[in-house]
Parts: C-alpha cells; sequence; structure tokens
C-alpha cells in the first residue's frame, strides 16, 4: 500500500490554518514590546527567475500579533518564511533596524523544491 502526504494546495491549507491559528494565539505587539510605536517591514524576492512576486512592505502596530510567519507567496508553495527570532534580536538590542535573507524550504507543484529567497528589512519605531 502507497501512502502519499497529500496534495501541495491541501498541505498549503494545512499551512495557512496553522498560521491563523499561531496568529490569534499570539500577544499583541504592545504587550510584547512595549514602548514599540510601529514595526516597518520591506519584503524583496528573488529566485532567479523572470517573473518573482513584487515587492511587500507592511507596518505593524502595537494592536497588532506579534508574530512574524509569513506565506511563500507562490500559490503552489506550501512554504514559508519565519523571521521571529530576527525580529526578537532586533528589537530587544533596541536596534535601529535589521536585514537578512531567508530561503523558503517549502515545495511547489510536483514537489519540486521552491527557490524563492526573502531579502527583508525591519526597522523599528520607538515610542
Amino acid at each position: 500500500m502507497k501512502f502519499t502526504s497529500g496534495s501541495a494546495a491541501s498541505r498549503r491549507d494545512a499551512m495557512r490554518q496553522r498560521q491563523r491559528m499561531h496568529r490569534i494565539s499570539a500577544p499583541m505587539l504592545r504587550s510584547r514590546y512595549p514602548g514599540l510605536a510601529s514595526l516597518h517591514l520591506d519584503f524583496d524576492f528573488s529566485d532567479g527567475s523572470a517573473q518573482v512576486p513584487s515587492p511587500q512592505t507592511t507596518v505593524m502596530h502595537p494592536p497588532a500579533p506579534a508574530y512574524f510567519c509569513f506565506a511563500c507567496p507562490y500559490s503552489d508553495c506550501d512554504g514559508e518564511f519565519d523571521i521571529t527570532s530576527e525580529v526578537n534580536v532586533l528589537l530587544a538590542a533596541r536596534d535601529a533596524q535589521s536585514s537578512g535573507q531567508v530561503r523558503c524550504a517549502g515545495a511547489r507543484h510536483g514537489g519540486v523544491a521552491c527557490t524563492l529567497c526573502l531579502e527583508y528589512s525591519i526597522q523599528p519605531q520607538w515610542a
């Protein structure tokens, strides 16, 4: 008997549901990081192909959940980008900004490894 791990769509749906539950249970930014007025996240993507997802900008304010996992923007990928530790280090040190790269570890249609790279920049604003 052959067992399958489910389709890419079902794995992506499961990942999205898990992210929703974790986001709902995450503490608010104001309680996790007192004194934080906003958190500005800039995302650029690259993978060597001609058509990559558009850059993204997110500004988080004190009532937002302190949750920093983001689904891969490729609709057929079941991966995610988790920058939680990078945000925690930056905010604990009260540094002015941080930037870096994270690679998607998900799988795309047909089980092909996703090669998308997230280049992020994080800028906190303190009250």
